[in-house]
């Protein structure tokens, strides 16, 4: 069902911030309806600002087929197959919610400059004041945009950020100093009053302790004392009344101090984070919010153009025939591994609790996800349990997942959101004691926070395009011919480029134009430890994403945004200036970009970008298929301890010698004589592409093929 622009918009006062930046205009163009692209978008918070924009400059161009991302990119994906769904639906307005919004989440809320993405932000009554330090920390810089917008405090932060990232140690040390100086008083300023209680009680106690008549010391030492017993007793006011937030406001909150549902009692009117993604997907598909939500199996059948016929797609489909392809990642911390949603793994079966989901979602969502979802019932074949039974869980649904429900599952940022407590079958109990015990899912980031390999093939058919947030890079490049400075966005021009590794530049000696030094003094050392704690972690999380950018099937398809280190990531108390710089000049340039390598040359010959990155993905897969088929019939003859390959085929027989398999699986006579003549194949191939020499271009580093497991 179509809605009007004032619904589109919500406020039509809203301006779309072309006072401060060129805004995109509208998206009326329609593309090919064979002219497809794939999009990948990694996590970032508050990064996702440069989303929007990206999006709607791709759209110009291309149909969006395969849509993933992870955290808040999980948001932006989720926004773009429901822009998609408008549009393929006849819905001409679809992409616009996309375009308004940064203008929206800068929008101003109150005198005090919060604006709406911070107002998204609501956390429970206990965790108010925690998240009050948060936004004051990271509330990102007023930096200049537009004309007249510039001022000497922003020019003074970009000169120091400036000589930071060139490695100058004293700005570092400034930027350090401010920082934890930020830190510090924004705590003192937030808990001012259980530390004025606590100065207080201290005023008394140093009253009665430090001014009885038979003491002797001088006035003077009298006075320290008694201040120092005050300064003690309020700080201790403070740290008790943190602990006590984070007691009741975070760890009793499902670990994180916001839920994503709507809370706040001071704005009542404004929307909590799922129920403003959820009213964005809607009316980007074109339907009204209280509608029922669009669902994973409205995007499979949505019709190939306005007006034509749903294909009969289901979860046993292949994911080729899905009109929309929309997957995220999650991260489930009870299990440590990551799980793709939709979830169609029949061996990762996840249950919840309708109570559980209210306090997540709006009431329209949580009771179409309660109306789409059944009972537990066991496997065929598996024996039932009597802990299993009655449990009061019901099974998330596949096909019918409302995507605001994925989207919410993947975008758990530790601390900042709670986790989601879904249910499952804990299997390492022994038969007969198994019950549902409840898993903990956090932010896909954790596990998986650039899943770009989620819609590979051998040989596309179309381009995959991957946004990966990074930031700032210590040098200065220079202007290039064709695309402008390579400061903000950089897409490798050529194949050979961006080979090479990123550098998380902890130590000193690692910044630019540094000379080795010994580190010594107490805060230069402390630095360093946390630095090295960083990288450590950072490494731990991002070490496949970065391994994946160097590779040559990826690097020229994937865009680096070099973001500033007050930009996005947890600034997300960002002034409207600051998000409406971000959606330009990386959001509206990366997808500009893009359009301008890998479409055709006006409609008629490919581009260079996209005729190179095809040749070099048949070369690779070529190679890998020849290294995994490498020692292959040596296997299949090999003896030793085992028995070979044909006879292990002969004896599999329903009629064979060997009656002792456990998995109760026999091979018919017919399936038998064609599993012999395809290993015989393979054999074949192998010495085949072994002699073969097909390379046009050497393609460095080489990926590697290899199973591995389903998320």
């Amino acid at each position: 069902m179509a809605i009007d622009a004032k619904d589109i918009r919500g406020k039509i006062d809203i301006p779309p911030g072309d006072d401060l930046v060129p805004v995109p205009a509208p998206v009326n163009e329609k593309p090919d309806p064979n002219r497809f692209c794939d999009l990948v978008l990694t996590g970032g918070v508050a990064s996702g600002v440069v989303y929007p924009w990206a999006i709607v400059e791709l759209a110009r161009a291309y149909r969006f087929k395969n849509i993933g991302g992870t955290s808040v990119g999980a948001m932006a994906a989720a926004l773009a197959a429901a822009a998609e769904y408008g549009r393929q639906t006849g819905f001409e307005s679809s992409f616009e919610p996309l375009r308004r919004v940064p203008a929206a989440l800068g929008e101003a809320m109150d005198d005090n400059g919060r604006t709406r993405m911070l107002s998204l932000f609501q956390p429970n009554e206990r965790g108010r004041r925690l998240l009050e330090v948060w936004a004051g920390v990271f509330n990102g810089k007023r930096t200049a945009v537009g004309t007249g917008v510039a001022g000497s405090w922003a020019a003074a932060q970009d000169a120091a950020a400036a000589k930071a990232a060139q490695g100058s140690d004293a700005a570092v040390e400034t930027v350090s100093s401010i920082t934890l100086s930020r830190v510090v008083s924004e705590f003192l300023r937030v808990y001012k009053m259980p530390g004025g209680w606590g100065a207080a009680i201290g005023f008394v106690f140093a009253a009665v302790a430090c001014w009885p008549p038979e003491w002797s010391p001088p006035g003077v030492i009298r006075v320290v004392l008694g201040l120092m017993l005050v300064i003690a007793a309020g700080l201790t006011g403070v740290v008790l009344a943190i602990w006590s937030d984070i007691r009741h406001g975070l760890i009793a909150n499902d670990l994180g101090l916001c839920s994503g549902a709507t809370l706040t009692k001071r704005e009542a009117k404004q929307p909590g984070l799922t129920e403003w993604l959820h009213n964005g997907i809607q009316r980007s598909a074109g339907l009204k919010t209280t509608d029922r939500p669009l669902t994973f199996r409205d995007l499979w059948t949505a019709p190939a153009y306005p007006g034509g016929t749903r294909p009969q797609v289901d979860e046993a489909s292949p994911t080729a025939k899905r009109t929309i392809n929309l997957q995220m990642v999650t991260t489930s911390v009870t299990h440590g591994r990551p799980y793709r949603l939709p979830l169609l793994d029949e061996t990762s079966r996840l249950y919840f609790k309708p109570e559980d989901m209210r306090r997540y979602f709006p009431d329209v969502v949580w009771k179409a996800l309660e109306a789409n979802a059944k009972p537990y019932v066991p496997r065929p074949g598996s024996h039932p349990e009597p802990g299993l039974q009655g449990a009061g869980v019901l099974e998330l649904p596949g096909a019918d997942l409302p995507i605001v429900v994925a989207a919410r599952l993947s975008l758990s940022y530790p601390l900042l959101f709670s986790a989601v407590r879904l249910w499952a079958i804990d299997h390492e109990a022994p038969k007969g004691e198994r019950a549902f015990k409840p898993c903990h899912f956090s932010d896909g980031g954790a596990s998986s926070n650039f899943p770009i390999h989620l819609f590979d093939a051998a040989l596309p058919r179309w381009p995959t395009f991957g946004m990966w947030l990074d930031r700032r890079k210590p040098y200065t490049y220079p202007e290039s011919d064709e695309d402008g400075p390579v400061n903000d966005v950089w897409l490798p021009r050529f194949n050979r480029q961006g080979r090479k590794d990123g550098w998380i530049r902890f130590h000193p000696d690692a910044r630019p134009h540094s000379k080795v030094q010994q580190v010594d003094g107490h805060r230069a050392q402390a630095r360093l430890l946390l630095g090295f704690l960083g990288a450590v972690a950072t490494s731990a999380v991002d070490w496949r994403d970065r391994t994946a950018l160097r590779l040559p099937h990826v690097r020229n398809r994937v865009a680096r945004l070099f973001l500033k280190p007050w930009e996005g990531g947890l600034h997300i108390g960002m002034p409207r200036e600051q998000i409406l710089r971000m959606a330009h000049v990386y959001g509206t340039e990366t997808g500009k970009l893009f359009v301008k390598r890998f479409a055709d040359v006006n409609g008629k010959q490919p581009s260079q970008a996209w005729r190179e990155q095809r040749w070099v993905r048949m070369e690779l897969f070529l190679e890998g298929l020849r290294e995994r088929l490498t020692g292959l019939s040596d296997g299949a003859a090999y003896s030793a301890y085992t028995v070979p390959m044909q006879t292990a085929i002969t004896e599999a027989l329903e009629d064979g010698p060997v009656r002792d398999r456990r998995d109760g699986g026999r091979l018919s006579l017919a399936q038998a004589e064609s599993l012999k003549c395809f290993l015989k194949r393979l054999e074949t191939l192998e010495t085949e592409i072994r002699d073969a020499r097909f390379e046009a271009t050497r393609r460095k580093p080489s990926p590697e093929l290899r199973l591995r497991s389903p998320l």
